[in-house]
């Protein structure tokens, strides 16, 4: 049975999406007399092959109960992309992650990959769970975050530093473009886990402090992960550029977890800086002063 929440998101996901989709893109035309933003109900409905009624109390937040294959179809009618097709599955209870019985956030990290993260020695690494805690990290992932020892409780969260660390906001060049592929990113996983208290503890401190979070959040895009290329903007030593990659490891529990790895671009200068801030922790420690001062005179 879905709840109320869950029946919310899916009825506003297909709204935006059905507005989003326009009469041309799938052979009909618009009409001088059409006033709805992209597709109307009963089109939708048409070309899903189910009755206009029942596919407006999905919109409605009816206690209906859609199949995975009434989905599948109502997704290929909206033309959805993959992690959108996704994200309607899971939202309708056929995702492949269990959001309700709170192991999520007992997840372990195991010593071997903790071995292994120290291993890379100038390559920033940290390990995530569900909600983007980073519950793990190697030497050189502190260059980037900081002291991740010091943080407390959910403080030590990667979106919680993405928009509510100065610091990082500061360093990282195109915050912008990578704080919206954040958010998108965040709204497929929680897809799994509408209904729990724990995860939406995150959401909802991040809906209060953060005015583009907030904005973000109410367009409901969804994102996969993916690897990329992350720059920064270091106070004492000037630009690092990393090549970074997030491979999903099992944690000692068995559940699911994220490796991220930041590796020194080879065409940059990266590797020899990282090699001077790690072999001479005072000069990190003199930048994150030099970020910190800033902040607090402007």
């Amino acid at each position: 049975m879905l709840s109320n929440d869950r029946r919310s998101e899916i009825a506003t996901f297909l709204r935006i999406r059905r507005a989003r989709l326009q009469p041309e893109q799938i052979g009909l035309p618009r009409g001088a007399r059409r006033r709805t933003p992209g597709l109307r109900r009963e089109e939708v409905a048409e070309l899903a092959g189910i009755s206009t009624e029942w596919y407006a109390w999905l919109e409605q937040t009816r206690d209906v109960h859609p199949s995975m294959d009434t989905l599948q179809r109502i997704a290929l009618a909206l033309k959805l992309e993959p992690a959108e097709q996704q994200h309607l599955l899971t939202l309708g209870g056929y995702g492949s992650e269990n959001g309700s019985n709170g192991s999520a956030r007992e997840a372990v990290v195991s010593p071997q990959l903790q071995r292994l993260m120290d291993q890379l020695e100038f390559c920033p690494a940290w390990i995530m769970g569900a909600r983007s805690d980073i519950l793990a990290w190697n030497r050189a992932a502190t260059i980037i975050h900081g002291d991740l020892h010091a943080m407390q409780g959910i403080e030590r969260n990667g979106i919680h530093q993405l928009f509510l660390n100065p610091r990082i906001r500061r360093m990282l060049v195109d915050w912008e473009s990578h704080a919206r592929d954040c958010v998108a990113k965040l709204r497929l996983t929680y897809a799994n886990y509408i209904d729990d208290p724990w995860f939406n503890e995150l959401i909802g401190l991040l809906l209060e402090q953060s005015l583009e979070f907030a904005e973000w959040w109410e367009e409901h895009n969804v994102q996969l992960p993916h690897d990329g290329v992350k720059v920064y903007e270091y106070p004492e030593v000037g630009r690092l550029v990393f090549d970074y990659a997030v491979l999903q490891v099992a944690g000692g529990n068995g559940i699911p977890l994220h490796l991220i790895t930041y590796v020194p671009s080879s065409d940059t200068d990266t590797q020899q800086k990282m090699e001077t801030l790690l072999q001479y922790p005072d000069h990190a420690r003199a930048a994150l002063a030099t970020v910190e001062t800033g902040i607090s005179e402007e």
